[in-house]
C-alpha cells in the first residue's frame, strides 16, 4: 500500500554517460495548522530517517565476464547481496560510512546502500483538522491545483475571480449552494466560494450499527476520499486520504482495527513493474488482512485514488488517529494486535 517517489538519478556507464531523470512534484508551501489542530498531533517523529533509491544502478568497476556467464552457477546472486533495489524503494538510515573512498547509507537493519543512489524523502505537510468551534461539518478540502475563490457581486450577484487558495486548504462550508451554468459552488463560513468540483467534502455520517455512544470510531469515504474519525456520534476529527486506485481498490464494509504497529516494512519485491519496498512505514493499524490505515510520506496527493488498497494518511494525520484510537498502545511497546472481540475501533469503508 505505497506508491512510488519520484526520484533523480545521474547513470554511469564505462563508455558514456546518460542521463535519465523524472521530474518530482513541485513543492508545497507550509501550511498553517488551522485554529483547533493540536500542535503535537502536527509533529512527526524523523527517526529513523527515510531515504529512497534511485534507479538500479550499473556497476561502477566491471566485473570479469565468466566463461561459463549464463549458468544457473554464474547467475546466482552473490552472497553479500541482500536485495536488487528498484526506483522508489525506501530505506531507513542509521548513518553514513566511507569505505575504499566511497560513501554508503548503513540502514537500520545492518545492509549497505550507496549514498549517491539516494534521495532524502520530505514528508507532505497535509494536516487534517481537530474540529471545534468554526471547525465543523461538513468541511471542505481543496485538493486540486490553482483553484481560485469567486467573489459575488453586491448588485447583480455575478461570480467573478478572486484571491488564489492554496492546495489542501481546509474550508468550513455553509449548506449555500450556488449553481451557475449548470456548475455547482460552495461557500464557506467567511463567503468565499470555490467550484464544488475543485473540493472534496467531509460529511456527518450516521453511527453504523454495533458501535457504541461513546466508541471512538472512524469512517472512510472512498467517493469524497476523506476520513473523519467519531466519538459516538460527535465527529471529532476530519482529514483527506488516498485510497486504493483502479485495480486495487479499497474494501468497503465495516471493520476493526485488528493491529497497530509504530513502523513496519511494506514490501512486493516481485510484483513485476508494480515492485515495491519501504522500510518503517509510520502509524499502521491494519482493519482487514493487510488492508490498513498507515503514513505515507513519499507523497501528498491526498483527495486522489493512488494506493495499492490500503488509507494513506499524510504522517500528522496518521499519527493522531493512532494515538486515538483503540486498542491503545502501552508506553513503550512499538505495536501489538487484537486478541479480545470488539477491542479495536470499528473502520467503516464507504463508497
Amino acid at each position: 500500500a505505497t506508491a512510488r517517489a519520484w526520484i533523480e538519478r545521474q547513470r554511469r556507464r564505462d563508455e558514456a554517460a546518460s542521463a535519465d531523470a523524472e521530474d518530482e512534484p513541485t513543492p508545497e508551501p507550509d501550511l498553517e495548522a488551522p485554529p483547533g489542530l493540536d500542535g503535537d498531533a502536527a509533529e512527526l517523529n524523523a527517526e529513523p530517517e527515510e531515504l529512497t533509491a534511485s534507479a538500479p544502478a550499473e556497476p561502477r568497476v566491471a566485473e570479469p565476464r565468466r566463461a561459463d556467464a549464463g549458468t544457473p552457477e554464474a547467475d546466482a546472486q552473490p552472497s553479500f547481496l541482500r536485495m536488487r533495489m528498484r526506483r522508489g524503494f525506501y530505506v531507513s538510515i542509521d548513518r553514513l560510512e566511507t569505505h575504499d573512498g566511497r560513501r554508503f547509507y548503513r540502514t537500520i537493519r545492518g545492509a549497505y546502500v550507496p549514498a549517491d543512489a539516494m534521495i532524502e524523502a520530505s514528508p507532505p505537510t497535509m494536516r487534517g483538522v481537530v474540529l471545534g468551534g468554526r471547525w465543523q461539518l461538513p468541511l471542505g478540502f481543496v485538493y486540486r491545483g490553482g483553484v481560485r475563490s469567486l467573489a459575488r457581486g453586491a448588485s447583480d450577484g455575478a461570480l467573478s475571480l478572486a484571491a488564489p487558495i492554496e492546495r489542501l486548504t481546509p474550508m468550513p462550508l455553509t449548506d449555500e449552494v450556488i449553481t451557475r451554468r449548470q456548475r455547482r459552488y460552495r461557500v464557506d463560513d467567511r463567503g468565499r466560494i470555490v467550484r464544488e468540483d475543485a473540493i472534496r467534502v467531509a460529511k456527518t455520517l450516521a453511527r453504523p450499527a454495533g458501535v457504541g455512544e461513546d466508541d471512538h470510531w472512524l469512517h472512510v469515504d472512498l467517493s469524497s476520499q476523506t476520513l473523519v474519525a467519531y466519538e459516538g456520534d460527535r465527529p471529532v476529527f476530519a482529514t483527506l486520504v488516498s485510497t486504493g486506485r483502479a485495480g486495487y481498490e479499497t474494501p468497503t464494509g465495516t471493520f476493526r482495527i485488528q493491529s497497530k504497529h509504530v513502523s513496519t516494512t511494506m514490501d512486493d519485491p516481485n510484483a513485476g513493474d508494480e515492485a515495491y519496498s519501504i522500510e518503517d512505514v509510520p502509524w499502521t493499524m491494519y482493519f482487514e488482512g493487510s488492508y490498513a490505515l498507515h503514513a505515507a510520506f513519499w507523497h501528498d496527493r491526498f483527495g486522489r485514488e493512488r494506493s495499492h488498497g490500503c488509507v494513506n494518511l499524510a504522517p500528522a494525520d496518521a499519527r493522531w488517529i493512532f494515538q486515538w484510537s483503540a486498542p491503545e498502545l502501552p508506553p513503550g511497546w512499538h505495536g501489538l494486535s487484537v486478541t479480545q472481540p470488539r477491542a479495536g475501533s470499528v473502520v467503516h469503508v464507504t463508497e
